[in-house]
């Protein structure tokens, strides 16, 4: 059974592997800014279940660790609180990494500040990658945006999904609604893989370290 706690909206505990790097760290904050209610810590010498209690505490349902790879960041972790007796971190999702970039290095980007929602809009009408939207709406409390022009009506930020080139499955970029420019960091797919649907995509090689070995 999955944790359940009374809450008006539930948050997301986002964090990294152990021993970031600066990148590793810059980047889990600008991921941060984008998801709805989010709260960033400092991992620390935190455990996966020093980081379950942290999640009880503060009402959050997912629990989001990125891991790096070469300094780099190489992968999204999202995992689920599992309620008593188990009370554990279970993996619903992992996002693989082929680049990205921060929202410092993208032109004209603007920094996004206490989303309390985010849509997800699908470019293209690839089967691929509507099931890519499905297993982001069930990872990051997101809802499902079919008129991108209307988004602002309905959601502070949404996350656009395009196609992906021949070393990256698709590509995500972060608008916030009201000024229509982008924020947060752009993403490359390298891989997906959800743990509730048993949905797999792969086209490029996988992003080692920690993140592909499942160590968090």
């Amino acid at each position: 059974m999955v944790l359940e706690k009374r809450v008006t909206s539930y948050r997301i505990l986002v964090t990294t592997s152990h021993r970031p790097t600066q990148r590793i760290r810059s980047f889990v904050k600008d991921l941060a800014s984008v998801l709805p209610n989010a709260v960033k810590i400092n991992r620390g010498k935190a455990t996966m279940r020093d980081l379950y209690y942290e999640a009880a505490s503060i009402g959050a349902n997912r629990v989001v660790i990125v891991a790096g790879w070469k300094g780099n960041p190489g992968s999204i972790n999202v995992y689920e609180p599992v309620e008593p007796p188990d009370m554990e971190l279970k993996l619903i999702a992992r996002l693989l990494l082929r680049g990205v970039r921060l929202s410092r290095e993208t032109p004209g980007a603007q920094r996004s500040y206490g989303t309390s929602s985010l849509g997800v809009y699908v470019e293209s009408g690839s089967q691929e990658l509507a099931v890519l939207a499905d297993t982001l709406i069930r990872a990051f409390n997101a809802k499902l945006i079919l008129d991108l022009e209307r988004a602002h009506r309905v959601v502070d930020v949404v996350a656009v999904i395009s196609p992906g080139r021949d070393d990256y499955v698709a590509e995500i970029r972060f608008l916030c609604t009201g000024s229509g420019r982008q924020c947060g960091p752009l993403l490359r797919l390298a891989g997906v893989a959800d743990n509730v649907s048993g949905y797999r995509l792969h086209r490029a090689r996988a992003a080692g370290g920690e993140g592909a070995a499942g160590s968090s």
